[in-house]
């Protein structure tokens, strides 16, 4: 019997079972915005607010500003993933993704105001750069009559994990984990970026390997025509990604970065999507500078901890529930 992904089931497929293994690795890193809150609020956004000088505060408000666009405004597809899906498997993995969005939009939320950007934050879709981010990452739900329901939405799952979850969010994450790599404050801000990027690799990671079985099933759905889709809207993303970058550092570039390796590392980034998707695309990229400059940024998303790979205790589930080093290697290398 040939697989489809897009059967309905009522039970867990042990075709797709391994796909729970995204859902486990969540679970493992669990945390809610109250883990960082206070620390940000009594220590790093006073030393923001009232001891960096225009440049850098201007930076970090600007990348937390930048972040929360994303995480607050576009962030609802997971949990819905599957109506288009309706494998159970992927219903619970995507619950499970969902979930961290919300935890991830209250604590952007709370740090934007904890930073004094509560009208900022309000009136976000004034600001030219910000608005045209919002406008290429909602392309996802853009569709045509023509398209089947398959195509569809493996569109919406290229565009959404490509430009939401990898391309949108990564440099800024860099910018504000640099204070605390080149030990110039902000280490709980900079935490707090560490557990967003490591979760957004595993919903990358995940999207990523939904894309390559519908593409495995269905030979010929990604033809020229949604090659091409895809390759001018990251070509869009990519220049909307650099117009922030020049909005970021506005009024100047903080002492510790430069802005050559910002944009490598930007690069870096949609130079991954491109050869996850395989697509013939790439993007100015210099491999030394990402080595001496870039590298320490994902080295230092990669969990470390033991028993972060321990298996639960407990009888009760019919799913394999042991992570092994080379299920965290898939997504974190």
């Amino acid at each position: 019997m040939k697989l489809d992904i897009f059967k309905k089931t009522h039970h867990i497929d042990p075709n797709y079972q391994h796909l729970i293994k995204y859902g486990l690795i969540m679970w493992k890193s669990f945390w809610t915005p109250a883990k960082y809150q206070k620390n940000i609020e009594k220590q790093d956004a006073p030393y923001v607010v009232n001891r960096m000088g225009v440049k850098d505060s201007t930076v970090v408000k600007r990348c937390v500003l930048s972040i929360s666009i994303v995480e607050d405004k576009v962030k609802s597809f997971w949990g819905t993933l599957f109506l288009d899906i309706p494998q159970v498997v992927v219903g619970e993995v995507g619950a499970i993704l969902g979930g961290s969005e919300v935890v991830h939009a209250q604590s952007y939320r709370a740090l934007a105001e904890a930073l004094g950007l509560q009208e900022g934050f309000q009136n976000i879709m004034k600001e030219p750069v910000l608005k045209g981010r919002v406008n290429y990452l909602q392309k996802y739900l853009n569709t045509s009559d023509e398209d089947t329901h398959k195509s569809r939405t493996l569109k919406k799952l290229v565009l959404f994990t490509a430009l939401v979850e990898r391309a949108s969010l990564f440099s800024q994450f860099y910018i504000l984990m640099s204070y605390a790599n080149s030990n110039r404050g902000l280490k709980t801000i900079a935490s707090l970026q560490a557990s967003t990027a490591a979760e957004e690799l595993i919903h990358y990671a995940f999207g990523m390997e939904l894309i390559n079985i519908i593409k495995d099933q269905n030979k010929g759905i990604w033809d020229e025509a949604m090659e091409r889709l895809v390759t001018k809207d990251l070509k869009a993303a990519h220049k909307s990604e650099l117009a922030l970058i020049d909005w970021i550092f506005e009024r100047g570039v903080p002492d510790h970065l430069t802005k050559e390796e910002v944009i490598n590392f930007l690069n870096f980034n949609f130079n991954t999507i491109c050869t996850d998707l395989s697509i013939t695309l790439a993007f100015p990229f210099d491999e030394e500078l990402y080595e001496s400059s870039n590298s320490w940024m994902m080295n230092s998303l990669r969990p470390s901890e033991p028993d972060f790979f321990v298996t639960p205790v407990g009888g009760y589930s019919s799913v394999k529930e042991d992570l092994t080093e080379e299920d965290i290697d898939d997504i974190f290398n």
